[in-house]
């Protein structure tokens, strides 16, 4: 027992649909090969001899139609390629895009922290002032009561003499 080369199913020796590549021997199913009866009477009739379409492709003796098929097949995949080379740079694009978006968040939170530092150093700088302004307003304060001992020392002083 072989497998059909085509479709891995078993291929007897003895079965009347299946059909031998005269370059590989392989046994193949005739319809995997898609011959039409036609053709395969045709074939045995003239005892002309098959060949598969690997081994047909290897020999460079595919007929007409197989060839013109291969060749589209070819062409839809050149197409494909490029369509899909095209999306490869879409998104080769698009990932800059995102590392240039991920830098500029970086830096966003980069200046976010420094913002904050800065708010922080301003509320210090803030309450050491209004600390500032509260030890000036006791000075102030003390000062005056000084001038006004100072003044009632004179005028004591005045009157005494």
């Amino acid at each position: 027992m072989v497998n059909c080369k085509l479709c891995s199913k078993t291929v007897s020796r003895e079965d009347k649909t299946k059909i031998v590549c005269v370059t590989c021997q392989n046994l193949f199913h005739v319809k995997c090969t898609k011959i039409d009866s036609t053709d395969l009477e045709g074939l045995k009739e003239t005892s002309k001899k098959w060949r598969c379409s690997d081994c047909e492709l290897l020999s460079g003796t595919l007929p007409a139609a197989e060839s013109s098929s291969i060749l589209d097949l070819l062409r839809g995949l050149t197409e494909e390629v490029r369509e899909l080379k095209s999306k490869l740079q879409g998104i080769d694009e698009l990932k800059e895009i995102k590392e240039a978006l991920q830098k500029q968040s970086e830096l966003s939170f980069e200046n976010m922290d420094r913002l904050l530092k800065i708010e922080t150093l301003l509320e210090d700088q803030k309450t050491h002032v209004e600390n500032l302004t509260i030890e000036n307003n006791k000075l102030k304060t003390k000062i005056s009561e000084l001038e006004i001992r100072l003044n009632f020392t004179e005028q004591n002083l005045l009157d005494r003499r």
